[in-house]
């Protein structure tokens, strides 16, 4: 709200004013399926608008904390994702956060990309506040049972950054996620019972669960590089 990032004078007035040694961009268009009938708008905030920020980094030499994504790969590998795995979005929203990555990688040294995933937190809507929702609306909700994934709180997120901050690794592009994985519907039955939610919760398939965005069905993340690199260990997802 502060910022509008596609926009090269409000950056540069910024930078200007703060004269940053670290910058964390938290700005994004998040909305998935928004991408895919609106794929101008989220290259042009995910993507094309890194180039300001860029510029006004290297002008400052400010360090570069940029959020990435799983949805940069295509979800078909059987084992966890590394970070140096091709990517090859299937949508709209991991193509966009494709572009700031390349952009990034290639013109800016002091950076760090961090993807993310399954990201959940007070700000909404996200998974955990929709499906609540849906719960106190409906006497069931359905749930994808094949995609898989870590469920990562803003909190364990944060933590992370200021390790990347205090901590200084080498430069680069890391994974971050809470330890062990699972499935959307086996998240989704753990918060609502443990919310006391008295709502059924039924398993389909992504062929039955239709959306207008594509989604990687094998997001899970390898973290050995975070973990390797003597960084903050995240919790398991169930104690995020």
């Amino acid at each position: 709200s502060d910022c509008d990032i596609t926009d090269k004078d409000a950056v540069n007035q910024v930078f200007n004013t703060y004269c940053p040694t670290h910058v964390i961009n938290a700005a994004a268009y998040t909305k998935v399926d928004d991408c895919e009938t609106d794929a101008s708008t989220a290259n042009l905030v995910n993507g094309f608008a890194l180039d300001h920020l860029i510029d006004a980094c290297n002008q400052y030499g400010a360090a570069l904390i940029h959020f990435s994504t799983d949805y940069v790969f295509n979800g078909t590998k059987e084992t966890p994702y590394e970070e140096d795995d091709l990517p090859i979005p299937i949508n709209a929203y991991g193509a966009s956060k494709l572009i700031a990555e390349t952009a990034i990688r290639s013109r800016l040294i002091e950076h760090y990309i961090l993807r993310v995933q399954w990201v959940y937190g007070p700000a909404k809507p996200n998974f955990v506040s929709t499906i609540l929702r849906l719960a106190k609306e409906k006497k069931e909700v359905h749930i994808v049972n094949d995609q898989f994934g870590s469920p990562t709180s803003t909190t364990s997120i944060s933590k992370a950054v200021v390790n990347l901050i205090l901590n200084k690794p080498e430069y680069g592009t890391y994974h971050f996620r809470t330890l062990k994985h699972t499935s959307w519907y086996d998240f989704a039955v753990y918060f609502l019972e443990k919310c006391k939610m008295n709502v059924a919760v039924i398993p389909v398939s992504s062929s039955e669960f239709k959306t207008k965005a594509k989604r990687p069905k094998n997001g899970v993340l390898n973290i050995g590089k975070w973990i390797y690199s003597d960084l903050y260990t995240p919790p398991t997802w169930e104690n995020d």
